[in-house]
């Protein structure tokens, strides 16, 4: 787990954490993200540092910029977790989830490098 930062969009705590902490603290201070497991199993890490906080941060401003020029240019696709079962904005949908398998070639070719995200570690 420490060598995951963003794993696709899913693993965003760690960054979150440490952006608020370098806003509120100032960029001068050195910041570790972590997550702690208490009842991890004993073959598993129950802390689980960001590695490259840094680097997470600068990966996911980029992922967020882009996908901001996305959406101001019109472009408010929907993404691969869109026909997930816990997908919140299902609402937003034109027709439920029962077209993204036919309409997500596309929808990932208009969003271009913002897909990047989605392959992210």
């Amino acid at each position: 787990m420490a060598d995951v930062a963003i794993r696709g969009g899913d693993e965003l705590q760690r960054c979150l954490y440490a952006f608020a902490v370098k806003t509120l603290i100032g960029p001068d201070i050195k910041v570790d993200a972590a997550l702690l497991y208490p009842r991890a199993a004993e073959d598993k890490q129950p802390l689980c540092p960001l590695s490259d906080v840094d680097g997470a941060l600068s990966q996911l401003a980029a992922a967020i910029g882009l996908a901001r020029a996305n959406i101001e240019a019109g472009l408010a696709l929907p993404g691969i977790a869109a026909a997930d079962a816990y997908n919140d904005f299902v609402f937003a949908l034109p027709a439920g989830a029962a077209y993204l398998p036919r309409k997500s070639a596309l929808a990932a070719e208009k969003l271009g490098q913002a897909t990047k995200i989605w392959e992210a570690l």
